[in-house]
């Protein structure tokens, strides 16, 4: 076929390093095979030493930055012709996203492809905030390691609805009939993952996970987990966002099992980033910006174009700004994991961002309202930490935690947001028992001349003026009687706050 190409073993190896220097994957930056007017598939044949046209063949590798074609063909045919073709492996990326710029994480992806290849661990999570890059670090780590793998199968889990929708769809990437059995539909799963050798990757697990809300699919989910971890010769990856449940459990059964958690970017990494965004890398202020943001790629690819727009790409004057912008999709994520936090998580993240700064667990179980039991603070601690919600510091002999800058952001305006609908309820019904947050918190750090309390104060008079405007003193006033004679630990912090919101106002 004279008018067809396809890559020798050493070319590949030369564009390889090409689209490294740019900061794309191999077959998940869509700008890739735009540029080079292709597709996906085309460009994952091209990965698999396969034929294609000839003018394709050119356009991959001039996209690259790679204008001798001739040097990354395979020019000269084999003299055996007759060799019946190899049978395709089966590919099944699904909806697999795509990712503009993929720069560094070279230890986490030589550990994680150490732990798929060499060690054979049979199940792998990537664990991290919203934003941190947990998807682009799978797609990436994928390009690397599919050809050690005969079945390669990608599922994002935003959308699927439930553990039997996601069993259908696996099974079905197998030619199999699905069952209507969840449990069935398990053990046939695990059958195919025994016969061939499978990267499975499961984008997002933890969102069906919190889709559960009975018994029986608690253990059907459990059940899963369980499967997933033994009896194959196939790899899972997954993605999430908190701890899968009954990990513990898991781990101790199975040595084959590893958790990666993912931090920000290095900053030399962070700067890589933030060159792909159009800034030069010289520009005072990239690497305080960077450490703002805690080199999370999502934040970081999200202020850029803001910074560039509205301050002339001046990263100085935006920092001279004083705040911090959360950008849609990154606010979603962080909302979705607050909005999964326990009671008792929720109450302390909610300190925390009272605080606005380190504060041991000695200081906070001192203002923690009628606390029973120490091990609740330590247990959540240890599980929002697990989550990459927090920041822990060593400046004494006793650590010291707060919150990742942008989780403080969003926690701060849902206390906001909770303390005002606490008021309008109390407003509207007369009964104290709708406070609830501002019974448990005091908004003015206790014992100390809050400058971030004021500011907390200044929201929330905000937001409450923008519904009561002039009456607010008056409504205000109204709630103090309905605290009268109520023992101290139903009042608890309430009468404070409104005091203090009194003067605010006043």
């Amino acid at each position: 076929m004279t008018d067809s190409l396809k890559a020798s073993t050493e070319g590949l190896t030369i564009i390889d390093q090409a689209r490294k220097r740019h900061g794309w994957t191999k077959t998940s930056t869509a700008c890739w095979w735009q540029d080079a007017h292709t597709s996906r598939a085309t460009l994952r044949r091209f990965w698999r030493g396969e034929r294609i046209q000839k003018e394709t063949f050119i356009g991959i590798c001039q996209a690259v930055g790679v204008s001798n074609w001739e040097a990354i063909a395979q020019l000269a045919e084999s003299s055996i012709t007759n060799l019946p073709e190899l049978k395709s492996p089966l590919i099944d990326w699904n909806e697999a996203p795509d990712i503009e710029h993929f720069y560094g994480r070279t230890q986490e992806l030589n550990q994680l492809e150490q732990w798929m290849t060499t060690d054979n661990c049979q199940l792998v999570v990537i664990m991290g905030m919203g934003g941190i890059g947990k998807t682009a670090l799978a797609l990436a780590l994928t390009d690397r390691i599919q050809s050690e793998f005969e079945c390669i199968i990608w599922r994002s889990l935003v959308h699927d609805s439930s553990l039997a929708n996601l069993l259908d769809s696996l099974l079905n990437a197998f030619e199999q009939k699905t069952l209507k059995n969840v449990m069935r539909s398990i053990a046939k799963l695990i059958e195919h993952l025994e016969k061939r050798r499978c990267l499975l990757i499961l984008d997002g697990l933890d969102v069906v996970w919190h889709r559960v809300k009975d018994r029986k699919k608690y253990r059907e989910y459990n059940a899963f987990l369980r499967a997933l971890s033994f009896h194959n010769q196939s790899c899972i990856l997954i993605t999430s966002s908190e701890p899968l449940p009954k990990w513990e459990e898991i781990v101790a059964r199975s040595q084959q099992v590893r958790c990666l958690t993912l931090q920000g970017l290095p900053p030399a990494e962070a700067l890589m980033l933030l060159q792909a965004g159009g800034f030069t890398g010289k520009e005072p202020g990239l690497k305080a910006l960077s450490k703002l943001y805690r080199g999370n790629p999502l934040a970081l690819k999200t202020i850029t174009p803001l910074i560039k727009s509205l301050f002339g790409g001046d990263v100085k004057k935006f920092l001279f700004q004083n705040t911090l912008v959360v950008g849609d999709r990154l606010q979603v994520l962080l909302t979705e994991q607050f909005n999964r936090l326990s009671e008792s998580e929720r109450s302390i993240v909610y300190w925390l961002a009272i605080w606005q700064e380190p504060i041991s667990l000695y200081r906070l179980q001192t203002h923690w309202l009628n606390l029973s039991d120490p091990s609740v603070i330590w247990q959540g601690i240890a599980t929002l930490e697990s989550r990459s919600l927090l920041e822990k510091h060593f400046s004494t002999d006793e650590p010291s935690f707060t919150l990742q800058p942008m989780v403080m952001k969003v926690v701060t305006e849902k206390l906001v947001e909770q303390a005002q609908l606490e008021i309008r309820r109390v407003e509207q019904t007369g009964d104290i028992q709708h406070f609830k947050l501002l019974r448990t918190h005091w908004l003015l750090r206790p014992g100390t001349d809050d400058i971030a309390g004021d500011l907390i104060l200044s929201q929330l008079q905000e937001q409450l003026w923008l519904k009561y405007g002039s009456a607010l003193p008056q409504t205000l006033s109204e709630i103090f009687p309905l605290l009268k004679e109520q023992p101290p630990l139903v009042v608890g912090y309430i009468n404070c706050n409104l005091v203090a919101l009194f003067n605010q106002i006043v």
